[in-house]
């Protein structure tokens, strides 16, 4: 018979211990403002909100699949897949009420990085000789330098939650094929949460594969690989109802372009310090780095607590095993620009994939810390004192260029950092000197140091932020309504356009409609993250609908609405500004408008709509060429504003199925609707499908003369297709289970299968 097995006590001390040490850190945050917990920029203005709106649109009762206060609209899947939608811990926040969020956060963040911690363990188990050990691994792993730099994005700390089961899923896969679903299920959750970090994570497990198992015969290499792929088909296919429309949106985004430029096949000199600095030290607040770079948002730390790089060094120097191969490999991958953006198919060069290259190395730390007689630790210590030391003094007193200048913006923190990189390895050699290096005192400096550098950049985060003012400004964001749907809020502050029921025009989010980008160039701008400042443009906030301003004092503007948060008053005033949709009277090419100056294009577009010439056949005889010598600029928008007033559609409204209006006009126009455009819009006439016109990244439709209803509905490219492919998938996976789970009570009643099935627990082999 076979055993019943038991609960593993140091899974339940390494959860005991992720926690202790994740809620000292962020307790005392949580309990310093009152659990309204907030960490500074991306996380206050994008997670917060971001998190907000998801529960406002999965609460509405509305089956839509639009979104209007992110952005000019934007499709609510290809939005929120890469942040939140996929993501289990998020999930927990919607049982909670409305606005709860900032809340909840600081909770939420504990249990990420318990759930960490109890995932690394389940994986480094299966190569520790003692069990203990895999608790500190663990704990290096949960509480890494990437860990800690990343504080800013919430969304992160989902990835390295659950990214150990993907190898822990392949070794079992491994060893026995019935663990095959396990494999498959964490393929499914990881591919799920983030498609941006999936990608990351299926090249890292390829070059894994490669080195972990090079050393089989070649049939079962090559087995393997056909159930690595099997495997991830059906994984991936579970999660088709993110991951297709991902797909979809990934291939017409710029971000996913590729970057194949000389200069990236190397760092210069400040680069491959800034990656040097990331693997020694321990992790700093991306927005304000004491050193080389004042700020940088590519996740440039790969610090284990405590430990550092010291027993990292000693296990290379002594073993000659596929870790230490692997180690090298992903040593080198980092020094290496193009070799990094491997790792995102060449579209971007980040150090996003560090965590995996942090559980690497926790496990070669695991390794010399359960046997440190087997090793050379000192040598490993001093060598990591030595570089560490020589790369402190360098680049604290080198001068950067011959005007002597510096490359260090934060003397003290940069000094700071470097006694607490130093102290780890100078411990650990006085307790290999004392003979006191053993189980007990490494796990309690273990989770000193975790919490201490933990909460010391997050410390340093928060250095950024008024949290009472946030706290008012969320609560009225929370209160914003929709005075008119055929206006927009004169607003891009994320904090009061998303949590309520608002529309602004513009926010910042990076995965908003790849037309809007689009739109940006017609006026000269071009990024990845951000689109155009509004202001900038004269017109332009006025043509996107900007009607109604926020005002902390009103003046002598016409209060419109008003709104008490916290004891603050907000005042909703209106200004003039063009309606969402109005018909115009001429056409222009989008290279016809970018020849005019800037300052002329949205005032322009008052009156023109941007149509290719392989598209006039769509308008009809609805417009006529513009000459721009026509028009007259001198008077500035508000000369162009009643006319779009005047001619605007009658009936407009919105919901997150699209939008709806009504036309009256005798003869044909063509309506200019400034709705970022996509593919998964749908438009129809009295009932009639109709073709919508791409203006520059915007909406136009010829529409006829006479009384008509004109609708617009959208629906998400490939999700449909994703639904259907993952009910599918997930049906195949159920008969997996099933058959696997027969199978296994089968041999469980025959004795001669036993030894087999007890073996499946042992030891992985270095």
């Amino acid at each position: 018979m076979i055993k019943k097995r038991k609960a593993d006590p140091w899974l339940i001390c390494c959860v005991f211990c992720s926690l202790i040490a994740a809620g000292m850190t962020f307790g005392y945050f949580i309990i310093q403002e009152k659990g309204f917990f907030t960490v500074v920029a991306d996380f206050n203005s994008q997670q917060l909100t971001f998190a907000t709106a998801v529960w406002n649109m999965l609460h509405s009762g509305n089956a839509g699949e639009w979104i209007w206060n992110i952005d000019l609209g934007s499709s609510f899947v290809n939005t929120f897949s890469f942040y939140n939608l996929g993501s289990p811990f998020y999930w927990i926040s919607l049982l909670f009420p409305r606005g709860s969020f900032p809340y909840l956060a600081g909770f939420l963040y504990i249990l990420k990085y318990v759930v960490a911690g109890m995932t690394a363990y389940l994986y480094l188990r299966l190569f520790a000789e003692d069990r203990r050990y895999a608790v500190i691994g663990a704990l290096l792993y949960a509480f890494s330098g990437f860990q800690t730099t990343n504080l800013e994005f919430f969304h992160f700390h989902d990835v390295t939650a659950v990214f150990p089961l993907m190898l822990l899923g392949l070794e079992l896969s491994m060893k026995d094929k019935r663990r095959r679903p396990a494999f498959v299920f964490a393929i499914f959750l990881n591919c799920l949460i983030n498609y941006f970090f999936f990608i990351q994570e299926v090249i890292f497990l390829v070059v894994y594969y490669l080195v972990r198992y090079h050393g089989l015969g070649w049939k079962e290499f090559l087995k393997g690989i056909a159930n690595c792929l099997l495997c991830g088909i059906l994984g991936v296919g579970m999660a088709s109802i993110l991951f297709i429309p991902a797909v979809l949106y990934l291939l017409g985004n710029a971000r996913s372009q590729m970057v194949m430029y000389l200069q990236n096949f190397a760092y210069d000199s400040r680069g491959l310090l800034h990656i040097l600095k990331g693997l020694l030290f321990p992790g700093e607040p991306m927005d304000s780095l004491s050193v080389l770079k004042e700020r940088n948002w590519d996740s440039t730390s790969a610090y284990l607590p405590l430990f550092g790089l010291s027993l990292v060094f000693a296990y290379l120097d002594r073993e000659k095993n596929w870790l230490r191969r692997l180690l090298l490999i992903l040593g080198v991958m980092t020094l290496s620009p193009i070799l990094e953006s491997v790792f995102l198919l060449f579209a971007q060069i980040y150090q996003r994939w560090w965590y995996m290259f942090v559980m690497m190395m926790a496990l070669a730390t695991m390794k010399v810390a359960e046997s440190p007689e087997k090793y050379r630790m000192t040598r490993g210590c001093l060598l990591y004192i030595v570089i560490l030391t020589a790369f402190y003094f360098l680049v604290r007193y080198m001068p950067w260029n011959s005007k002597g200048e510096s490359v260090v913006y934060h003397e003290l923190r940069f000094l700071f950092f470097y006694l607490i990189a130093l102290s780890g390895p100078v411990i650990l050699i006085l307790l290999k000197k004392l003979r006191r290096f053993c189980y007990r005192p490494l796990l309690g400096l273990t989770m000193v140091s975790c919490v201490l550098t933990t909460s010391i950049t997050l410390y340093f985060y928060r250095q950024g932020t008024n949290v009472e003012r946030y706290r008012q400004e969320y609560t009225a964001g929370l209160q914003m309504q929709a005075i008119s749907d055929q206006y927009r809020y004169n607003s891009t502050l994320n904090v009061f356009i998303i949590p309520g029921n608002a529309s602004g025009i513009g926010v910042f989010c990076t995965t908003i409609e790849n037309s809007s980008r689009e739109f940006d160039l017609l006026f000269g701008h071009k990024s990845t993250n951000r689109t155009i400042k509004k202001d900038d443009i004269p017109g332009l906030a006025q043509l996107l609908g900007g009607k109604y301003n926020i005002l902390e004092e009103p003046g002598d503007s016409m209060v419109v609405d008003q709104v008490s948060a916290e004891g603050k008053e907000y005042y909703i005033t209106e200004s003039d500004a063009c309606p969402i949709g109005f018909s115009v009277d001429f056409y222009l090419t989008s290279e016809e408008l970018m020849a005019l100056p800037a300052e002329q294009r949205a005032m322009t577009l008052m009156t023109a709509a941007v149509i290719e010439e392989n598209d006039l056949e769509k308008a009809s005889d609805a417009v006529s060429k513009l000459n721009p010598d026509s028009l007259d600029f001198s008077s500035g928008p508000e000369a162009f504003i009643p006319r779009t007033t005047e001619n605007a559609v009658s009936d407009f409204s919105r919901d997150s199925s699209g939008f709806a209006c009504r036309t009256n006009w005798m003869e044909n126009r063509l309506v200019y609707f400034t709705v970022p455009y996509s593919e998964g819009w749908h438009a129809s006439i009295d009932g009639e499908s109709a073709e919508i016109i791409n203006s520059g990244g915007m909406m136009a439709l010829a529409i006829p003369g006479g009384d008509h209803e004109v609708t617009f509905v959208y629906h998400t490219p490939g999700l449909r297709a994703g639904v259907a492919v993952s009910v599918i998938s997930f049906a195949l996976f159920a008969a997996v289970v099933i058959r696997n789970h027969c199978a296994w009570k089968k041999e469980k009643n025959n004795p001669a299968s036993a030894v087999k099935l007890e073996k499946i627990g042992d030891n992985g082999r270095m």
